[in-house]
C-alpha cells in the first residue's frame, strides 16, 4: 500500500491542474523514453515502468503543454511516489532513499 496520494493539484502557468499517477503513465506511453545520450544536458529524471523520462516533458504531455522547471517537476512527480533519479557527474543515482 502506497503512502503517496493518487493525485496532486498544482498551479502551473497560471492554470490549476490535477495530475494522477495514471495520467503520468499514459503520458509516458506517448513519449519516447530517454537514451543515455539524452542525459547530458539534464539532471533530474523519473522512472515510469521501464523507461526514464525528463519530468517537465511528462508534465507538459499531461497538461497540454504547461511549462515547469526540472526541480518543480521532480518534486511534483516524487510526491506521487514515482522513482526519482539524478544525473550526477556521469552516474545515474537513485534518490528515493536520499535525505
Amino acid at each position: 500500500m502506497s503512502t503517496h496520494p493518487e493525485s496532486v493539484t498544482r498551479t502551473i502557468g497560471g492554470k490549476t491542474h490535477t495530475i494522477t499517477r495514471r495520467d503520468i503513465h499514459a503520458a509516458a506511453a506517448r513519449l519516447r523514453s530517454l537514451h543515455q545520450n539524452d542525459l547530458r544536458n539534464r539532471e533530474l529524471f523519473i522512472l515510469v515502468g521501464s523507461g526514464l523520462y525528463y519530468g517537465p516533458d511528462l508534465i507538459a504531455e499531461v497538461t497540454g503543454g504547461a511549462q515547469i522547471d526540472g526541480r518543480e517537476a521532480y518534486d511534483l512527480l516524487g510526491s506521487l511516489g514515482l522513482p526519482l533519479f539524478r544525473w550526477d557527474w556521469g552516474n545515474l543515482k537513485d534518490t528515493r532513499n536520499a535525505k
